[in-house]
């Protein structure tokens, strides 16, 4: 069994080598977009937690680096939370065979693992993603809209619903650098 998985899997990355679509740098648009993101931010976070519900606000740290030559950039954002420090982490990349947008995100704070895809919308300057997945007994429904304002700022902010509960705007991320 595992000669046929190392075969198959020789197999995949030589039609990769001979396919010609293995490069050292994305040289896009898309993972352009991507890449405009990485380095050192401050962040402001704020939480709420459910509708009609105070935010939280903490600050916090983010550090955007590019992966293999830019066709992903991983994110790491550190801060405290009622006391308690958090982590969380992203990957972000661009799937040339979809021409999607994807990205996964996991967090010290829940066991939930958000696979999100969508799209860069010209007209907005937005880059907007969607992603379902469940937590706590229900579906999660989470809409991702992150904006680039200038090489200092950028904005993302996270829409969540479940259940019967209508859409909310339940994390903001204030970056500057």
């Amino acid at each position: 069994m595992r000669s046929l998985r190392a075969l198959v899997l020789g197999g995949v990355l030589a039609a990769t080598l001979s396919s010609g679509t293995m490069h050292a740098a994305p040289p896009d648009a898309e993972h352009g977009r991507l890449i405009a993101t990485c380095g050192n931010w401050m962040v402001e976070l704020t939480f709420t937690v459910q509708p009609g519900a105070a935010p939280i606000v903490v600050k916090g740290t983010s550090t955007i680096e590019p992966l293999f030559n830019g066709t992903f950039v991983q994110e790491t954002i550190r801060g405290e939370l009622n006391g308690v420090p958090f982590t969380t982490l992203a990957w972000t990349g661009y799937n040339t065979a979809t021409h999607q947008y994807e990205a996964t995100r996991i967090s010290s704070t829940n066991t939930a693992r958000i696979a999100e895809s969508g799209a860069y919308d010209e007209s907005s300057g937005e880059l907007q993603l969607k992603a379902d997945y469940p937590l706590a007994g229900d579906t999660w429904h989470q809409r991702t809209v992150i904006k680039v304002l200038s090489p200092d700022a950028m904005l993302a902010t996270s829409y969540l619903s479940f259940g019967a509960v209508p859409e909310w705007k339940a994390v903001e991320i204030k970056y500057t650098r």
